[in-house]
């Protein structure tokens, strides 16, 4: 039972005078819990609660140890800040020295009860892995807190067992993550109920380094840091199949051992997710391309009227989806600016039947040519529009001079003084407002850009713009001076990201030609997808490399399918979303030191084409949270059917980047 007791404690924390003393109350928390091994009691282990440290790198505090009993038991009373979002932990140690396991308590209010086991370490190595080594656990706000948020999407703290989130739809046993982390869970198991096999497991178990494990905790440390690590797939699965105290399990051998979840937030929003922001407490906006229906014959789907956001785990965010602000099929720009104020572009995504007025070719460049600006509570900032109206009213801020031209508004991005920065793929152009000002537009309409896709801020304020169709990028420097690379290298380029140092990192589709400018339709363009054999790469996908100021250009094959969104990571590594193939690709970035020896700049760090995962469809965006999980966007169902070809899913990989600072402003910074 958790005792409340206040207790005002003579804590000085800020002192002008002696007249400035502030009382900090406390309150005394009682632990309770159990160790076990399966359902099995772990005596004499030691268990230790812990303050996780608030900054990267910062040292933990042992804020109390106690011992198991004979049946597995313990207890301890803690004196604890009231009200603090500090993240608190614990470990349980032994009886011999191979054993120790986890469990992240997360913050305040606390449950009455706790399980330390199996499933609990591995849910605290996945998604504590960018912020723990050995027993220490440190990080900053959002990351660390959300990062113990997620722990809980995968176990149930309280009792041990598999958490809601991965045991149910759109999760349980419609994907391998569930069979996977509980084979994850035998493995470990296997040492604690065969001590002699605990040198075998370590063997596999390697950290990055090469370092061998010398107890079960760290060997899950090392698995959630080296998912990636094929030489070692194999291996921990035929070891996981030595003991089954955990089902159900994988049935066969896995491709690699991250662990991904799908997030549906209240389960009926999301409907061609394009791509993601996230805000400064790590919560994911989201652009929409089509108004929700579950199936994909419905004739009434058309362009979304909602901006989507959800909570770092997953949930769709109190009070949202926000309406208003004139948003209307969102397509792949969206961008949270330097006040925390959400842009969108409307892109005019909608079903093939989309009723009339929507569905008239008259109506298309007013849905297409504006964005949408939100404050950071989901209130529409820019004018609302009546899209069922006849005619049809128009809201948000026009990109483009007249209205008849139309925009199309794809990728979308901010730099640090405030510029709102949006790529026209049909009007083959670019536009800033400047400081975020609706009257203050400025179009760069001279650049030659043929469907102008995805754009990126590097460290010096340029903007790098993709053209699809003519395979080439666009530097606008911040003069506004123009220079276009049409001889990099690059094959019908889409997404592009800058690492933290300016180099600039391309996706190239290979085969893409995007359905706008006039240079292709929807129906040519669902043909030509699905025709691509989802099993091998398209001809021509790599990723390219780009140096600070445009000067050289490397072209990597990366191990990528269909490339679409890219971005990059606290570390300078690279993830790309794959159109095709149902994987995430992970590359090695331009700086190494991050990574063992043996990798080079532009190595797939995934091996075999990515991370493979059956609960993907087709995907766009790729973005990196701070407690660095990989967000990505399921975007089209693989056979898509064109009165309503989106797919349902945010797909979130588990702890398996460095940790970008968000917004995401400018180039991107370790969080």
């Amino acid at each position: 039972m958790k005792k409340l007791i206040y207790l005002f404690l003579t804590l000085l924390i800020v002192a002008c005078s002696d007249d400035d003393l502030i009382l900090e109350p406390q309150e005394i928390v009682t632990i309770q819990g159990t160790v076990l091994h399966g359902e099995s009691p772990i005596e004499n282990s030691i268990v230790t609660f812990y303050h996780a440290g608030s900054t990267q790198g910062a040292v933990a505090v042992s804020l109390g140890e106690t011992q198991t009993n004979n049946t597995g038991a313990f207890e301890f009373s803690l004196s604890i800040p009231v009200g603090s979002k500090e993240v608190f932990y614990m470990t349980a140690a032994g009886p011999s020295a191979p054993i120790k396991l986890a469990s992240v308590i997360g913050t305040q209010p606390f449950p009455s009860q706790f399980v330390i086991n199996e499933r609990t370490t591995i849910a605290t190595a996945y998604a504590m892995a960018q912020f723990i080594n050995g027993d220490n656990i440190a990080g900053s706000y959002p990351g660390l807190q959300n990062a113990a948020a997620t722990s809980q999407n995968l176990v149930n703290i309280m009792d041990g067992n598999i958490a809601p989130v991965l045991n149910q739809t759109p999760n349980g046993p419609e994907t391998e993550t569930l069979g996977k982390f509980n084979s994850l869970s035998n493995i470990i198991a296997a040492c604690l109920e065969q001590p002699s096999e605990c040198p075998n497991l370590f063997a596999i178990s390697k950290s990055p380094e090469n370092n061998l494990p010398d107890n079960t905790l760290q060997a899950a440390i090392n698995i959630a840091h080296t998912p990636w690590r094929q030489e070692n797939v194999s291996l921990l699965y035929n070891f996981s199949l030595n003991l089954d105290l955990y089902e159900p399990i994988l049935e066969s051998n896995p491709d690699n051992w991250t662990l991904a979840l799908r997030y549906v937030g209240n389960g009926q929003q999301l409907d061609g997710p394009g791509n993601i922001a996230f805000d400064k407490d790590g919560n994911a906006w989201v652009a929409n391309n089509y108004s929700y229906s579950a199936s994909p014959f419905d004739p009434d789907v058309c362009g979304d009227t909602n901006l989507l956001r959800f909570t770092p785990t997953g949930e769709a965010f109190p009070g949202s989806p926000y309406q208003g602000g004139g948003v209307y099929g969102a397509g792949f720009g969206v961008t949270i600016d330097t006040g925390g104020d959400v842009w969108v572009g409307n892109f005019g995504f909608k079903g093939s039947e989309c009723p009339s007025p929507l569905g008239d070719d008259d109506t298309a460049p007013l849905l297409r040519s504006t964005v949408s600006h939100f404050n950071s509570d989901g209130i529409a900032i820019s004018p609302d529009g009546d899209f069922y109206a006849d005619p049809v009213i128009t809201g948000g801020y026009p990109l483009v001079p007249a209205l008849t031209d139309a925009a199309w508004p794809q990728g979308m991005a901010t730099d640090e003084e405030g510029n709102i920065w949006v790529t026209n793929c049909n009007a083959g152009n670019v536009t800033k407002f400047i400081n975020g000002d609706p009257n203050q537009r400025t179009v760069y309409d001279d650049i030659d850009l043929e469907i102008a896709f995805d754009i990126t801020i590097d460290p010096l304020g340029n903007a790098w713009v993709t053209s699809n169709y003519d395979s080439s990028v666009c530097i606008i420097d911040t003069e506004g001076n123009t220079q276009l690379l049409n001889n990099a290298g690059l094959t019908k380029p889409m997404g592009i990201a800058s690492d933290s140092q300016g180099n600039i990192w391309v996706a190239n589709s290979g085969v893409v030609t995007l359905p706008c400018g006039g240079y292709n339709t929807v129906p040519d363009f669902i043909q030509f997808i699905t025709g691509i054999a989802e099993n091998e790469p398209a001809t021509g996908a790599s990723v390219t490399l780009i140096s600070q100021g445009g000067t050289m250009a490397t072209t990597y094959n990366g191990g990528v399918y269909l490339p679409w969104g890219i971005s990059v990571d606290g570390d300078d590594n690279v993830f790309v979303a794959n159109f095709n193939g149902k994987r995430l690709s992970h590359i090695a970035g331009a700086n190494l030191s991050s990574l063992p020896p043996g990798f080079n700049t532009g190595d797939p760090i995934a091996p075999n084409g990515g991370y493979a995962f059956d609960g993907f469809v087709r995907s766009t965006g790729a973005q990196v949270d701070p407690s660095g999980n990989v967000w990505v966007t399921n975007n089209w169902d693989m056979v898509p059917i064109q009165t309503n070809p989106g797919g349902h899913e945010l797909v979130v990989f588990i702890g398996l980047a460095a940790p970008v600072k968000t917004p995401l402003i400018g180039a991107p910074k370790r969080s």
